[in-house]
């Protein structure tokens, strides 16, 4: 397993990227494979630093929310302090 990536043995991996805001990481799943509930949407995003979560049906939405992680609050008050 290499040290970067650290969720790449785990169901439903597809990518992680390191979280420019937390500097956590931003890792999307296959929903159903990593067990957890998006409604009827294929793809979990899920913020690793604070536990929070969404889902898209598309894998191009999925990297653009690795690239800007708006859905978690708790990164965006991180960015807001930055400012």
């Amino acid at each position: 397993m290499s040290n970067k990536k650290i969720h790449n043995q785990e169901s439903g991996y597809i990518a992680e990227r390191k979280n420019h805001i937390s500097g956590g990481k931003i890792v999307i799943y296959i929903a159903k494979d990593q067990g957890v509930d998006v409604g009827s949407n294929k793809y979990a995003v899920i913020c690793d630093k604070h536990s929070t979560m969404c889902g898209t049906t598309n894998l191009p939405d999925a990297r653009s929310l690795m690239k800007y992680p708006e859905f978690c609050e708790q990164c965006m008050k991180i960015e807001q302090r930055q400012q």
